[in-house]
């Protein structure tokens, strides 16, 4: 029973994903419902007819294009998407000229509408976050809630609580809560700049991410806060909805991160530098790690991305940059990636739980992260890190090619330069010797 809690406690604490989406391996199944358009016509007509659309264009004559296919396929078969989502694909080698009045010239593309307007979001090329992605793109990103315990049940911790204000009149303030999804108050009753701000966030800017929980400031102070299982931060209404985007920006990411494939590509729309163990959290002394000083170490440095890796789940997560291997259960590797450079630094020292203490592992992690610009980092191209070391990295692609250029010449002329002497021949010498050779030949 122990262990059963123990499995149960790292989910809850650590899955990035909401517990609502258990709704979509409850659903029923059915019989695959990818509608095959062959005019253009036909295209705009379910586009304006439903709510939800995603639509898929491809070509024969693309070898990539297949990826998505399958996971759509499979993806319109749910009968919790499929009545309220047309699932379309286009042949555009078969039906080029529906491509073209539409305006699709690149394969694979695809375009995705809900609430009949166009939401500029990539499919995953997977089927479990593509069911993800379908599921929070069909349900409200705003949810009113009387305490934040019922909302962190569906939506977990690290999911924002918005404050607002709102008046004391009961019968004001019922219509405001039955009208938040609109926004459409009279702002001479409420000032509601702060909803707009939110309702424009929710559906524009973090649509993929956030669920946000709506309730009454009780302080009077309308605000954004992050629970964080009890690691609170919070961002107070200035007036600016551009602090709100940066504020919900730098929090995206939860305290500690279970990372996976699926979070790894996060990080290739939104890089930062990211700072994982690789170890066994079904270990209870690294679970106790990862939930104590772990976690409060990576609150007092927000700045950064924390994670763990399960290694008896994704042992080879990192493979394409380095490889792990770990021993024993109580062994843990760290490691930094830092995505913007596209490098790694491989912690050379495993930590062990059993024979080192709590403080002794965070203090050696927090030497590390303050040296963190001085760590080796390498990138698995030996010129790649010599382009890094010069900093040429963070120079724009004209500036580097120029440098490229200059560096080629250089090296081209110290090697002209340094050559053995005897690679060189002196003219004159040589047609002084060819000449006296000459001479002995036609007097022979």
């Amino acid at each position: 029973m122990s262990k059963i809690f123990l499995l149960l406690l790292i989910q809850v604490i650590f899955c990035r994903y909401y517990p609502v989406y258990n709704e979509i391996s409850k659903s029923k199944k059915g019989k695959p419902k990818l509608r095959d358009i062959e005019s253009s016509q036909t295209y705009s007509d379910y586009v304006k007819n439903y709510d939800n659309v995603v639509a898929y264009f491809f070509s024969d004559y693309c070898p990539e294009c297949d990826e998505i296919m399958e996971a759509l396929t499979e993806a319109s078969r749910y009968k919790i998407f499929n009545k309220n989502w047309a699932f379309l694909k286009v042949d555009c080698s078969r039906n080029s000229h529906v491509c073209h009045n539409l305006g699709v010239e690149n394969y694979p593309t695809s375009e995705v509408y809900r609430h009949k307007e166009q939401v500029y979001v990539e499919l995953p090329t997977e089927l479990k976050p593509m069911l993800e992605l379908l599921y929070k793109l069909s349900t409200d990103p705003i949810v009113s809630i009387d305490s934040k315990e019922d909302f962190f049940k569906n939506y977990t911790y690290y999911s924002p609580i918005v404050e607002f204000e709102i008046p004391k009149d009961e019968e004001i303030k019922k219509e405001t809560l039955e009208e938040i999804d609109f926004i459409d108050i009279d702002e001479d009753e409420i000032n509601i700049d702060f909803m707009k701000c939110i309702r424009k966030i929710a559906n524009e800017d973090f649509i993929k991410i956030y669920y946000f929980g709506i309730r009454e400031a009780k302080d009077y102070k309308e605000k954004i806060v992050f629970d964080n299982d009890n690691y609170p931060v919070t961002y107070y209404w200035d007036g600016v909805c551009q602090n709100a985007i940066n504020f919900l920006y730098e929090n995206k990411f939860p305290l500690i991160t279970h990372l996976d494939k699926y979070f790894l590509k996060d990080f290739e729309e939104d890089p930062r530098i990211l700072i994982t163990i690789i170890t066994f959290p079904k270990n209870k002394k690294i679970n106790d790690f990862i939930n104590s000083v772990y976690k409060r170490f990576a609150y007092e440095n927000r700045k950064y991305v924390f994670a763990y890796v399960d290694y008896e789940e994704d042992k080879d997560l990192f493979d394409f940059y380095f490889k792990v291997e770990l021993n024993e259960t109580s062994d843990m590797q760290l490691v930094i990636n830092n995505f913007w450079e596209k490098s790694f630094y491989v912690h050379n020292e495993l930590f062990n739980i059993n024979d080192q203490t709590d403080d002794q592992i965070i203090n050696e992690i927090e030497r590390l992260v303050l040296n963190i610009t001085n760590l080796g980092f390498e990138t698995g191209s030996k010129f790649q890190d010599f382009i890094n070391y010069l900093g040429l990295n963070k120079s724009d692609a004209g500036r580097e090619i120029i440098v490229i250029i200059v560096l080629i010449c250089i090296l081209a002329g110290l090697a002209y330069l340094c050559g053995a002497p005897e690679d060189f021949l002196d003219d004159d010498e040589y047609e002084e010797e060819y000449e006296a050779v000459s001479s002995k030949e036609k007097r022979s």
